[in-house]
């Protein structure tokens, strides 16, 4: 169909060493946000139709049973009306995709006046022997809709590493940061004083024998004399004797 993207062959979303294996299902799906892959022979279906303008489309070949991918780690299987009809062929596929530990696997199945005798057995054998969900559609149209609902839903669980907020790290750790620049001052003395004097001010604000009681009298005396430099320099500021 013109104008349906696809996929070209050197910019598959599946690692070319995992395309070449003969799998049921091809490991490694790396879905975009707001896109579905969907299996080739899907191309120029109503379904298809009904997904444009909704999300961004991306057709694949050998996706093994699978028929769409909303997600990295979501995998769909569609049985319609014609597999119902037909047999029990498509509950081999839903095997497949059932004994793939990475994937959470979902089936759409047609529920019409057609397939009503059929559907009962088929949700018995989805729900309660696979332990896997199942979704009713009526037709190719409501499918579409489904899907789109479920590629928003798992953009919205997925994680975009370049939006990660970066997290302060903690006054404490600032104030050790800060203390280990005091001369004689190692990583256990500056916790010591933190616990005895509470913080950075408190440290500040100690005289040189309360000092002496944590660290000694010459670290004592060393530290009272730096922290003296550095407040004549105005290296310490009050936000930071105040922590």
């Amino acid at each position: 169909m013109a104008g349906l993207p696809s996929t070209p062959p050197n910019s598959s979303c599946f690692p070319e060493s995992q395309i070449t294996q003969s799998t049921p299902v091809r490991a490694g799906a790396k879905v975009p946000p707001g896109f579905i892959i969907v299996s080739e022979k899907w191309r120029g279906s109503a379904l298809v139709k009904g997904l444009q303008g909704k999300v961004q489309i991306l057709v694949e070949d050998g996706l093994g049973v699978v028929d769409f991918h909303t997600g990295d780690r979501t995998a769909v299987v569609y049985v319609t009306e014609v597999d119902l009809v037909e047999g029990n062929t498509f509950k081999k596929k839903i095997v497949k995709l059932r004994r793939v530990e990475y994937i959470r696997g979902v089936i759409l199945v047609d529920k019409t006046a057609m397939t009503d005798q059929y559907f009962p057995a088929v949700q018995r054998f989805v729900v309660l022997e696979l332990g896997m969900k199942l979704l009713p559609v009526c037709s190719q149209s409501e499918a579409a809709q489904v899907l789109v609902a479920m590629v928003n839903e798992d953009s919205r669980h997925s994680v975009n590493p370049f939006l990660k907020k970066k997290k302060a790290p903690p006054v404490e750790t600032t104030i050790y940061r800060v203390l280990q620049c005091f001369p004689r001052l190692g990583g256990v003395k500056a916790k010591q004083l933190l616990a005895k004097f509470k913080s950075l001010h408190g440290i500040c604000q100690a005289s040189e024998k309360e000092l002496a009681g944590v660290v000694g009298r010459a670290g004592a005396a060393q530290i009272r004399v730096f922290i003296s430099y550095r407040t004549q320099k105005g290296q310490f500021s009050m936000g930071e004797t105040n922590r």
